[in-house]
């Protein structure tokens, strides 16, 4: 019986690189095929994407830039060895194959690896159809390389100077301003003599449009100075902390915005510790709807700080703020040691923080200071916290002024060099609050004026004549003497 042998396809033999690449330079490639065995030279470098090219083919290997190898071909006893070179030209790949006992010849091609390795072969003999296959020529195929160099891609790529982060393009302009530093050391003592004493005063570039100033060796004084005096026209011209970040990216003269935010720590560390804050716990109040929804103050940062405050009310002592006030009001002679009285105004208010939060500040002048009386400079907050104005809120907040205010009325207080002061206390707010502190009703109620006893219905009989008639000292006494008023006065210490 008679049977057809068919025969079985051959499997093709599978690529195999051998190597110990990176520690070794050799690696060996053998498929179905051919074989080569490459000793890495230079690996070189994947460029930038937008100029990045690939070989032709279904598979299209990416092509690098600064390669160089050198690759033996066919058997040993007849074995060749070139050295293959990639470098990118105007954006474009070069390839050159130096061939000879020492290198000696050279093709070289800008079109493709395949076209140089064809010009190889023509080198060699002018009649050949010998055809190389250029990926595998220059091994532009080995995945070794082509993971090492992705490697080293990730671990060294830059990001553009856009995608950075306002730190991160600072930290890269430090970088560079102390690279250009050290070079300039390294050149100075090349090519200055020890006594010309050469000095890097500044460096100053831009990237992307942003500028960059970098000063050196400047004193430490003089850095504070400049930062101080930065803080100090933001806060009188209530500059943002981006909009002065705008402005010094102008401008190279002034200190940069993360030098004046340090700066403003430092002073309110200062100051802290000169006059402290203490944290009030109060129970928060449910918001009061009929309070004018005018937005006093609509700074995103200072709303949520306040949002995250609620429960809580910061007070400052006014004896502190005091002691730190006389030295310079007795420099400008507002104040007379011959004549120690201090008079002291205590003012109250709230304020819409958005729409969602209000705040309430009560806050002191000295109305000895009569020519700046009206500046906002001038007036210390003492008492801060997110609320509405209520009357159980505010007798709750206000106890520890209240019993330093009793104290400074009272006794008054010595200064830092133990000078005896005396104070008058003095009042002064809106209505509202005002009737508030008093203990009187609402303002639609009957009797509601904080002086005298006119009612609501006598308000338009001009046949009377009403005069202040009411007395601080009567009130504190027995607040319900007067009609209008239903709860104690809180600032009962303070004339009316």
């Amino acid at each position: 019986m008679e049977t057809n042998d068919i025969p079985l396809p051959v499997k093709k033999k599978k690529p195999v690189e051998i190597h110990n690449y990176p520690k070794e330079s050799i690696i060996q490639y053998s498929d179905s095929e051919r074989s080569y065995t490459y000793n890495i030279i230079k690996e070189g470098t994947y460029p930038p994407a937008a100029y990045l090219k690939y070989t032709k083919g279904q598979k299209g290997f990416r092509i690098p830039d600064n390669y160089e190898a050198e690759t033996s071909l066919r058997k040993p006893k007849t074995r060749q060895v070139v050295r293959c070179i990639i470098k990118y030209v105007e954006k474009n790949p070069v390839y050159w194959i130096y061939y000879g006992d020492r290198f000696q010849y050279h093709v070289k091609s800008e079109k493709s690896s395949s076209d140089v390795a064809c010009l190889y072969a023509k080198a060699l003999n002018p009649e050949t159809k010998t055809r190389y296959s250029g990926p595998h020529f220059f091994g532009l195929h080995l995945e070794i390389l082509q993971q090492t160099r992705d490697t080293h891609r990730r671990a060294t790529v830059l990001k553009s100077f856009d995608n950075l982060t306002s730190t991160g393009q600072n930290n890269r302009a430090k970088k560079i301003a102390k690279s250009v530093s050290a070079i300039f050391d390294q050149e100075m003592t090349k090519s200055c003599h020890l006594d010309d004493n050469p000095n890097l005063k500044s460096i100053e570039f831009s990237i992307k449009d942003n500028f960059f100033n970098f000063s050196f060796n400047e004193e430490n004084v003089e850095i504070k100075h400049k930062a101080r005096a930065a803080v100090q026209a933001c806060d009188k011209g209530q500059v943002t902390r981006e909009g002065y970040r705008i402005l010094s990216s102008i401008s190279q003269d002034l200190p940069r915005e993360w030098k004046v935010s340090a700066e403003k720590k430092e002073i309110t560390h200062e100051m802290n510790e000169i006059i402290p804050i203490s944290l009030i716990n109060i129970t928060p109040s449910p918001s009061d709807n009929s309070v004018n929804s005018e937005i006093h103050i609509n700074d995103s940062e200072i709303i949520n700080n306040l949002q995250q405050s609620i429960g809580k009310g910061g007070q400052r002592n006014i004896i502190n703020i005091l002691k730190y006030l006389i030295p310079g009001l007795l420099n400008r002679n507002v104040l007379d040691i011959t004549n120690p009285t201090i008079h002291l105004r205590i003012s109250g208010d709230g304020r819409n923080v958005g729409r969602k939060v209000k705040q309430v500040m009560v806050t002191c002048s000295i109305l000895n200071d009569f020519d700046n009386i009206y500046r906002p400079e001038n007036y210390y907050t003492i008492i801060l916290y997110p609320g509405v104005e209520k009357y159980e809120t505010l007798n709750v907040v206000l106890e520890p002024l209240i019993m330093e205010l009793r104290k400074l009325k009272e006794e008054g207080f010595r200064d830092n060099q133990n000078r005896e002061w005396k104070i008058e206390l003095y009042f002064s707010s809106d209505w509202k609050f005002l009737a508030m502190c008093l203990g009187l009703n609402a303002a639609n109620s009957k009797y509601f004026c904080p002086w005298c006893e006119v009612s609501k219905e006598q308000q338009g009989d001009f046949s009377y004549e009403w005069t202040i008639n009411k007395t601080m000292d009567q009130v504190r006494e027995n607040y319900t003497f007067y009609k209008g008023h239903i709860r104690p006065a809180i600032f009962d210490m303070i004339p009316l």
